[in-house]
């Protein structure tokens, strides 16, 4: 894994709003030039904007001021892979995986998406909890409100996946007369991921600081093989199926951006 470049102190945001105020600028100018990290983009807008609505409510989370900075650091992951990828630079082999995608007219949009949120919370969500809570007790007294922006992110997907049948006709017509095998093509498994993104919390907050760096290689190596499984699919029926759903999709990248980020 190539190690993301460290940024200057006020290069990346330091609260969530400064992270709505990027996510917003990503998603703006993919709309502006059609390209497809808007897909993305406006995904991790919806996420962030619930987790900031659920702080100023203030009866979610046990430790509102942890939680956004958790939700700080989460994000800054994305945004410093996006930078550097941007800049020409190397991110993360795991989002090298996703971004490679982006000029691939090939990859449903649903694909997109998951490709990205594998990298995200695969890898990032590991990191960044370990970041907020390096050793175990911290990590332990994290666990709570770590499962609740977990419900917050699975809510909001089950609305997206909802939402893309508009983009994708046949995918919504899977879901509805074959639920099974939707479930088979395109669940992420969110709660599989937040287990993964736990156990690699809990395994850096167990190692000296001087050993993350090999940790996370490690992780990044397999999170980003997984991410390449993603597209193409294989199979006898399931790259069929695939296919027919391509046909019928939307190829408007900012339409799809939209509906994304309703």
């Amino acid at each position: 894994m190539t190690t993301l470049a460290p940024a200057a102190a006020d290069a990346l945001p330091q609260t969530i709003d400064q992270v709505l105020v990027r996510l917003n600028g990503i998603l703006d100018d993919a709309l502006r030039g059609g390209t497809r990290i808007g897909y993305f983009a406006a995904l991790y807008e919806r996420v962030t904007t619930n987790v900031r609505r659920a702080l100023v409510a203030g009866n979610v989370f046990q430790d509102n001021p942890r939680m956004e900075r958790l939700d700080v650091v989460f994000a800054n992951r994305f945004l410093a892979a996006w930078d550097q990828h941007a800049s020409g630079g190397t991110p993360s082999e795991s989002w090298q995986a996703a971004f490679a995608l982006l000029d691939d007219p090939g990859p449903l949009v649903v694909q997109h998406l998951l490709i990205g949120m594998n990298a995200h919370i695969n890898l990032d969500l590991g990191i960044a909890a370990a970041t907020v809570a390096p050793d175990p007790a911290q990590l332990d007294a994290l666990w709570p409100d770590f499962k609740r922006i977990n419900d917050v992110l699975s809510r909001l997907v089950i609305v997206v996946e909802d939402e893309l049948g508009e983009i994708s006709p046949r995918l919504k017509r899977i879901e509805d007369f074959a639920p099974a095998l939707e479930d088979k093509l395109f669940d992420f498994g969110i709660d599989v991921a937040r287990d993964v993104a736990w156990a690699l919390a809990k395994e850096l907050a167990r190692t000296p600081a001087d050993g993350w760096d090999a940790v996370i290689a490690r992780r990044d190596a397999e999170v980003a093989a997984v991410g390449r499984a993603l597209y193409p699919l294989h199979g006898i029926l399931v790259a069929p199926v695939v296919s027919w759903i391509h046909a019928a999709e939307s190829t408007d990248i900012r339409y799809n951006i939209q509906v994304v980020a309703e």
